[in-house]
């Protein structure tokens, strides 16, 4: 169960190798699952995403975090 901030948790980063650290939440008004706290520095201005890109999150079972990768950048 999500607490009323969220879970903080461990994102790799599998174009980089590198692990950071987002909150995973529950959003209120729209009731769906949102990464925030440092979203835009660790990724969007780190790897200069932009709004076309196609990015993926999943869950790796064997090490036990969200793993993101970038699909396609345009």
């Amino acid at each position: 169960m999500l607490g009323l901030r969220g879970i903080q948790d461990g994102i790799w980063d599998v174009n980089t190798n590198s692990m950071h650290s987002l909150l995973f939440k529950r959003w209120g008004s729209s009731k769906s699952y949102v990464f925030i706290d440092k979203w835009v520095q660790d990724f969007v201005k780190r790897r200069h995403l932009k709004l076309e890109d196609d990015i993926a999150f999943h869950w790796d079972p064997c090490n036990h975090h969200f793993a993101f990768t970038i699909l396609q950048v345009f």
